[in-house]
């Protein structure tokens, strides 16, 4: 990992802290980690300015996302510069995400929850924290998380997204029909919410994925008819050849006429009968190719 997973270094990783949620004597370990245990790695140089955090700021607004989390580090490796951490600690979080280094942004996230609760940006970062879960592949423990988040801010402009993720969730968890109603309520419940085209996407993949699973199931029971067919095409067959065997065994013993006659009107009608099903066997499994291209 770059130069962020400095972050982790010395840390045990917990699950976030949610409502209901944890061990009390590993939240209390947690909360005594983050606030004595500063962030360790890079340089060991004395910022006495907030000129490294600009510095971020500007590497972030131009796109080099390592450079800008490099130097929100080195903010938070400077204790004189503690008035700062907040902010550096949410640029962190927004920076880790794209690069896609999700314990370093989980860590942040907890540092920030619990050091500083009554900064301006502690809804947003409780939501990150939620759908970091999602991110690092726990859906089931993203669906609680974020729940817990609509619950404690209900007017939050979060709020949809947050559904957006739960709805995401519980696809990862193949509980289509839920996720499916979920995104249906970010279309109707949020006009004007960043995840409407990709909650309408979603919706029409989850449309397509029980169109497969029906497709899936069709073709299933398809398989089991024709094999089904295969076997009374066979054993009819077998019949057949038994009964021309005795023809020819009667009609070398000097049997009737009339008698064989008759025996030789029912196997032609036994081999038109097969003939049929043969046919109907081979339009059946043409169809179903058909079907599965």
């Amino acid at each position: 990992m770059p130069a962020a997973g400095s972050l982790t270094q010395g840390i045990e990783v917990f699950a976030p802290i949610t409502k209901g949620k944890g061990n009390a004597v590993k939240r209390i370990f947690r909360i005594f980690i983050l606030i004595l245990l500063p962030i360790s790695g890079i340089g060991g140089q004395t910022i006495v300015t907030d000129e490294v955090l600009r510095q971020g700021l500007s590497e972030l607004r131009s796109g080099r996302l390592e450079e800008a989390s490099t130097a929100f580090q080195a903010v938070l490796n400077d204790p004189n510069l503690e008035p700062f951490h907040p902010d550096a600690l949410y640029w962190l979080i927004k920076t880790s995400i794209p690069l896609e280094q999700y314990e370093t942004a989980s860590l942040a996230a907890d540092r920030y929850m619990v050091m500083y609760p009554g900064h301006g940006r502690q809804e947003e970062v409780v939501y990150q924290r939620s759908r970091l879960l999602f991110l690092e592949s726990e859906p089931e423990d993203a669906i609680v998380a974020l729940g817990d988040f609509i619950e404690e801010y209900p007017n939050s402009e979060f709020v949809p997204s947050a559904k957006y993720w739960i709805g995401e969730s519980l696809i990862v968890l193949g509980r289509l029909e839920e996720a499916d109603a979920v995104f249906e309520g970010i279309l109707n419940d949020y006009p004007n919410s960043v995840k409407r085209e990709a909650s309408r996407y979603r919706r029409s993949e989850i449309a397509l994925l029980f169109r497969e699973r029906e497709l899936l199931n069709l073709l299933k029971w398809s398989h089991e008819e024709h094999l089904q067919d295969a076997e009374e095409f066979f054993r009819r067959e077998n019949e057949y050849r038994d009964a021309v065997t005795s023809y020819r065994e009667r009609l070398g013993s000097g049997s009737g006429s009339d008698e064989l006659t008759l025996y030789r009107t029912r196997l032609l009608e036994m081999k038109e009968r097969l003939l049929k099903l043969e046919r109907y066997y081979v339009e059946q499994l043409l169809g179903l190719a058909d079907v599965q291209l």
